[in-house]
């Protein structure tokens, strides 16, 4: 998959209308005639903005998108309403529909997607294609506001999609049933997609699920430890450490699996547990006794040969960081797809920034045209010193209105000298994305603790 432009209405802190484009200026029609979609849209991306301006909002819309797909069919419509998350701040956008509209590459061919969402549920939803020169409609559904009813229609080549709820989306429904044409667009859109949030509990989180994926043909054990070396962290090997669950863990996690087994064996007289379910059930909870916990251990180098490993809870966070970062990256440049990383900045050096968004700018490098997004506070990446070349229509800024609503702009969009020192002009506010700090309050603060004192 390869991301042309996302444009999100009312989320978050976005209530007005935003698009990010990644679409190359000297592209200016529907398809490469060449075919070439990589030399069509920019590998690299970045968001700046001060603290609360709504950098992670974009990502976080972008997020709800992918989210949507997985779980509209399934978890969600055991919610007790329709998940959403509108501009809160004023009445009128909090009780209106959000709109999310996607423009990708799909196995070479260009996607358009949309939905829009309210309380009650799915309020519309496209999706379209472009096989030749003209765009062609593969999906399109409508609700009827007079009955409540809703129009879903597809295309003649797509079969079997039946209907579909108010709360679910018609692709999410499709990747469900695992219908042709429509699951492998939303397989892409879920399996493409990956996001990597600035949280401890995200990055820990992170590389817990990668000790339990270890061995499943993905990344390996010299990954992990080439990774590390590139960032001359000291850690000389890295392994895994197996603990048990907790005893009442494991006991809760049987308790619920039987509860879960018996209300399904008690649905219906066919429906009920055969022998060889029981042997199974049997199986299972044996697994379920044995079940443990994997983590990576870390050895680093010292003068004491026999030093223990370091646990992920005593490692630092520049190391958690780089991993948590760098695996989701080397995943993304293997296969292709886009990665999303939020704060890229926090606990990363900035030569390993350099070096992470240098390979996805090399196509000698990044041969499945892979893409990456991030939103930063640092200047750096726009400064002379840094070796990421970022051109004007890759550097994005987010403010936020007098009313509290997020503003984006690009680069491209102020003029400005060729050898113009964008860090500097960005610190100094000319493009927006600074916060407007009051250090009169906060000396105020200080002095009136010291004069009650």
């Amino acid at each position: 998959m390869i991301l042309l432009s996302f444009t999100v209405r009312n989320h978050r802190s976005i209530r007005d209308q935003l698009t990010l484009d990644l679409v190359k200026p000297s592209f200016r029609t529907l398809q490469p005639k060449d075919g070439d979609w990589a030399s069509a849209a920019y590998p690299v991306a970045g968001i700046f903005g001060g603290n609360a301006t709504g950098k992670s909002a974009l990502l976080d819309a972008l997020k709800y998108v992918q989210t949507a797909i997985r779980y509209t069919s399934t978890q969600w419509q055991d919610e007790p309403q329709m998940p959403r998350l509108p501009f809160a701040l004023n009445g009128t956008a909090k009780t209106s529909s959000s709109t999310y509209e996607l423009d990708f590459v799909h196995e070479g061919r260009r996607h358009f997607y949309f939905f829009e969402v309210d309380a009650r549920g799915i309020v519309r939803e496209s999706l379209q294609d472009i096989p030749t020169t003209r765009r062609r409609t593969l999906l399109v559904r409508t609700r009827d506001e007079g009955d409540g009813g809703r129009d879903v229609r597809t295309h003649s080549t797509i079969k079997g999609l039946g209907g579909v709820s108010d709360r679910e989306l018609a692709l999410s429904r499709a990747h469900v049933l695992r219908l042709p044409k429509l699951f492998e667009i939303a397989a892409d859109l879920i399996e493409h997609l990956d996001f990597v949030l600035v949280s401890t509990t995200h990055r820990e989180g992170r590389l817990r699920s990668i000790a339990e994926s270890l061995g499943d043909g993905g990344i390996t054990f010299a990954d992990l430890e080439a990774l590390l070396q590139v960032a001359d962290i000291g850690v000389t090997k890295i392994g895994l450490e197996e603990r048990e669950y907790p005893f009442d863990v494991r006991e809760l996690s049987k308790a619920i699996a039987k509860l879960m087994r018996d209300r399904n064996g008690s649905a219906a007289d066919e429906n009920a547990v055969a022998p060889e379910d029981e042997d199974q059930s049997a199986d299972l909870d044996e697994e379920e006794s044995e079940a443990v916990i994997r983590s990576l251990v870390f050895k680093h180098r010292g003068s004491d040969p026999d030093s223990r490993p370091f646990s992920i809870s005593e490692e630092s966070d520049g190391t958690i960081a780089w991993l948590a970062i760098a695996v989701p990256a080397l995943e993304t440049l293997r296969q292709g797809g886009v990665l999303c990383v939020d704060e890229i900045d926090a606990s990363l050096h900035p030569h390993l920034l350099d070096l992470l968004l240098g390979a996805f700018a090399d196509p000698r490098i990044n041969i499945k045209h892979a893409q990456i997004i991030f939103t930063s506070h640092e200047s750096y990446v726009l400064s002379p010193l840094s070796e990421t070349n970022l051109e004007p229509e890759q550097v994005w800024f987010t403010d936020k209105s007098a009313d509290g609503a997020t503003e984006l702009s690009c680069l491209a969009d102020f003029p400005r000298h060729s050898d113009a020192n964008v860090a500097r002009r960005y610190l100094t506010g000319r493009y927006g994305g600074t916060p407007r700090l009051s250090p009169s309050v906060f000396t105020r603060l200080v002095t009136q603790n010291s004069t009650d004192a």
